[in-house]
Formats: structure tokens, C-alpha cells, sequence
């Protein structure tokens, strides 16, 4: 699709869905403010409004509030939804794969919107607690090969549905995106999984954990990570003192906090973000929206250079 079709596309959504927010709060002002005129120019309506003034208030903005909040949901899921979707999916078709082709690297590059990691696959990873299958998402799939080794990377939200008594709420467990690097022939493998957590991450995991908790001699690095092995001797064999710098160089570039799974020949990595990668704003210009999708894939780009090949940088 080209620039001029996208952006009737954006017109389109925007317009949409500021017209929903007006057209809500011009509901909501057509019906508080003949109450308020009345209750402000009548004897009776003044003396209602002597006699409990907050409660008069708090009633007469309350229940219309509640109503134009259910015409703007309603709205939202037959209109805004619609539309901003429809350009949402055509904005990361256009631009996604055009501008990560652009940074050195990445090469045999393939983009599915609607596709990514099923669930089995993330539940025996044990990079995160995979929740209910009938709960979990995953979308926006990126796969390629980055300096020839291959990846998918992509959204992933799973949650289970917490029940208490007659009461059921949906919870999220993990929101963000997670990667899955095949290692090259000549690295360092592990035998059975090794899992490190950011200890923040570890609060929210409640998932299964290797049986072996392993403490390194990175004190620092004790203080902020959480290390599980199936093997030990394969831990310390796999988390040189440079592995371990380059795991808390990568956690403090992403800026949120992380997960990592070595099994067999693959590592998982796990970024915990409330922010769908790719996602077009209905708002900014296109041109300056490819700088979002340049930091999602620097996102990748630096997990790999670091935790795969222990650089900090592979091209300038």
C-alpha cells in the first residue's frame, strides 16, 4: 500500500474516533445541563440542592456519566476499533519489513501480523508463566535471520482467570515481547533449561522453575538476578563473567524488566512491556512513526549482539 492510501487510512481512524469522544461528551452535556438549569432556576430545585448538595451532585453526574460511557464503548467497539485496525494492520504491512530491512544484519525477513508463538511452545520454554491457553495472545511476528542466525520475535500476553467464589477477573501475568534465538553450532548449549529472571520478573512468575537455584560469583548480579539449572555445572559453564555483564547491559538497555531461558540450541528472551510492538498512532505523521518501529527492532537487534554473540555492538 502506498503513503497516500495509508494516510487516508490514518484520516480515516482519527476522525472516527475523535468524533466518538465528541459526540460521547455532547450526550453527556445534553443531559446534565437541563438538570443543572432546572435545580439552579426553580424553587424546588434549589431547595434539592440545599438540602444535600454533594449527593445531588454526585447523582446528577454519575448516572449520565455511566451512560455515555457505555454509548463510547459501544461506539469504540463498532466504530473506533474497526477502523484504527484496518489501519493498523495496513501500516506495519507497509513499513515493518521495509524498515528493518534497512539496519545491518537482518536478512530473509518475513512478517505475520495475526501470527506468532503458539502456546505450548512459550508454556515449555518456561521463559514466562504461560497462564491458560484459552487466555493467551500472541501476535505480530517477525522472523528472519540476524547475522545468520535464525529468530522469532513477537507479542505475547498470558493470562488466567482468577476466581473467587462467584466472582471471575481475567489477570494478566505477562504482557510484552519475547524473542527465540537458534544458537550458533559453535556457542555454548545447555543441558535441560537454565532460566535467569530479573527478581521483579520472578515476583510475577509464579511458573515452574528449574530445581536448581544457582547463586554466581557476580555479587552484583546476585543481587539483581534470579538463576535457575537443571544442571549446575552446565550454569557456571554457560554464564562466563562476560555473559553476565552482557545480560545486565542488556536489561538496562531495554529498560524494563527481562527473562532468559537457555534450552538445548535456543534461548528465549522475554521484555516485559505493556507496548505492543510495530502499533501505529493515529496522530503522528507516518514518516516520523518509522522511528517506533527502529526501536522495537534495536530491541532485538541488541539481544542478539549481546547475549548470542557477547558484543557490544556488531556493526557501528
Amino acid at each position: 500500500m502506498n503513503e497516500k492510501s495509508l494516510e487516508v487510512l490514518q484520516k480515516k481512524a482519527r476522525r472516527v474516533y475523535f468524533w466518538t469522544i465528541f459526540f460521547s461528551a455532547a450526550v453527556f452535556l445534553a443531559i446534565v445541563s437541563p438538570v443543572f438549569f432546572l435545580l439552579l432556576t426553580t424553587p424546588s430545585g434549589m431547595a434539592y440542592l440545599k438540602e444535600s448538595p454533594a449527593e445531588m451532585l454526585v447523582g446528577i453526574i454519575c448516572l449520565p456519566a455511566l451512560l455515555t460511557g457505555g454509548i463510547y464503548f459501544l461506539l469504540y467497539h463498532l466504530l473506533v476499533r474497526r477502523t484504527y485496525e484496518a489501519f493498523n494492520q495496513a501500516f506495519k504491512r507497509t513499513y515493518v519489513l521495509q524498515t528493518v530491512g534497512e539496519l545491518d544484519g537482518f536478512e530473509k525477513l518475513a512478517y505475520s501480523p495475526s501470527g506468532s508463538f503458539g502456546y505450548n511452545e512459550i508454556r515449555d520454554s518456561l521463559v514466562v508463566n504461560s497462564g491458560e491457553a484459552k487466555y493467551f495472545k500472541s501476535e505480530d511476528q517477525l522472523a528472519g535471520t540476524f547475522c545468520s542466525i535464525p529468530f522469532v520475535y513477537g507479542d505475547v500476553v498470558t493470562r488466567y482467570m482468577k476466581r473467587n467464589g462467584k466472582k471471575s477477573e481475567l489477570r494478566i501475568i505477562f504482557q510484552g515481547q519475547i524473542m527465540r534465538f537458534s544458537l550458533p553450532k559453535d556457542s555454548k548449549w545447555s543441558f535441560g533449561h537454565l532460566q535467569i529472571f530479573e527478581k521483579e520478573f520472578l515476583s510475577n512468575f509464579k511458573g515452574r522453575t528449574a530445581p536448581y537455584q544457582v547463586q554466581t560469583e557476580n555479587e552484583a548480579f546476585n543481587q539483581r538476578f534470579e538463576v535457575f539449572a537443571a544442571d549446575e555445572h552446565n550454569a557456571f559453564y554457560l554464564l562466563t563473567p562476560q555473559m553476565l555483564e552482557q545480560i545486565v547491559r542488556f536489561a538496562d538497555f531495554a529498560g524494563s524488566q527481562i527473562a532468559l531461558t537457555f534450552v538445548g540450541p535456543t534461548l528465549y528472551v522475554a521484555v516485559d512491556r505493556s507496548r505492543s510492538m510495530f502499533d501505529a498512532s493515529v496522530r503522528k505523521p507516518l514518516k516520523d512513526q518509522r522511528q517506533q518501529i527502529l526501536d522495537d527492532a534495536n530491541l532485538l537487534k541488541r539481544a542478539g549482539e549481546m547475549l548470542v554473540f557477547g558484543a557490544d555492538a556488531l556493526y557501528s
